[in-house]
């Protein structure tokens, strides 16, 4: 493992991100050495139509049987669809308790509902919903109120056995965690920071589930920097460089919660100190840009 190590002074690892923010967009750049291998661009109306993940407290609008489907008032412009399959219900709070229950038996008109968007809404279609939520982290996705319990399958079988020991006792009661295969190598107190970051996340979301009236917004997802970090921030990163005051900071607030070893890679870009030079102008990603779309 390269984590925490340094060659001359500075971390060991073969990829840097620099993040330049606008008005207009944000856009993160992912380099191997001198080299632009990525490059996402988000703008802000993206946030109005990208809500993949978000949880809202719903209130079920019709229930149609012959679809086996709900449709679901989240406050946006249409209503979002919830099918049978994507149910999750307490067999204790329904007069049949079988297993084969049909939607219009699990949902009445005017229910209130905790949900999660799975896919965003296209054209006239609205959004789906699932109501089996889940929270990702850096390792690990809390999946609230759930007995499931898994580890990624694309990590090696000893690594899975290290892991699986330290979930034992990392697991909280009431939740389900997956691994990511991020996990690999990590600390079991890396494993349980995370956790326990989640698990705190979920408290707050059903703290406000209580006192809210539907439809609420109750999580959205972060914004694209702070997502692409943590999908893809690791070791393996020497660098991530910002050149917005309250990105750096929101940024660096959120590696230190989950890999305080690695916090101090995140450095806040100063044109300053590179000659007046922009970030993407330092880093040669415009021209990058430019060429690779001539």
């Amino acid at each position: 493992s390269r984590r925490g190590k340094e060659r001359k002074g500075r971390p060991v690892g073969r990829y840097l991100m620099a993040v330049h923010v606008q008005a207009e967009a944000t856009q993160i750049a992912v380099l191997e050495g001198r080299s632009l291998i990525e490059h996402y661009v988000s703008r802000p109306a993206d946030a109005v139509a990208q809500i993949h993940g978000n949880i809202y407290l719903g209130r079920v609008q019709n229930v149609l049987p012959g679809m086996e489907a709900a449709f679901i008032d989240i406050g946006t412009p249409k209503n979002a669809v919830l099918y049978r399959g994507d149910t999750r219900y307490d067999p204790e709070d329904l007069e049949n308790k079988g297993s084969d229950l049909r939607i219009e038996q699990i949902l009445k008109a005017r229910q209130t509902i905790l949900c999660q968007v799975t896919k965003n809404p296209i054209g006239a279609k609205g959004a789906r919903l699932t109501q089996e939520v889940s929270l990702p982290g850096r390792f690990v996705v809390l999946v609230p109120n759930s007995s499931t319990y898994g580890i990624s399958k694309r990590l090696p079988d000893n690594e899975r056995k290290r892991l699986r020991q330290i979930l034992d006792k990392a697991k909280p009661e009431r939740h389900g965690l997956i691994v990511r295969t991020a996990a690999e190598g990590i600390s079991a107190e890396e494993l349980q920071r995370d956790v326990a970051r989640l698990a705190g996340q979920w408290e707050q979301i059903e703290a406000l589930a209580a006192r809210a009236q539907a439809p609420a917004l109750l999580y959205q997802e972060p914004d694209m920097a702070l997502r692409v970090i943590r999908e893809e921030f690791n070791q393996d990163y020497r660098q991530v460089v910002i050149d917005d005051d309250g990105l750096f900071e929101e940024v660096r607030d959120y590696v230190r919660s989950i890999s305080p070893a690695l916090v101090e890679r995140v450095e806040r870009y100063d044109p300053g100190e590179h000659g007046g030079l922009p970030i993407y102008e330092q880093f040669h990603v415009h021209e990058q840009l430019q060429k690779a779309l001539d």
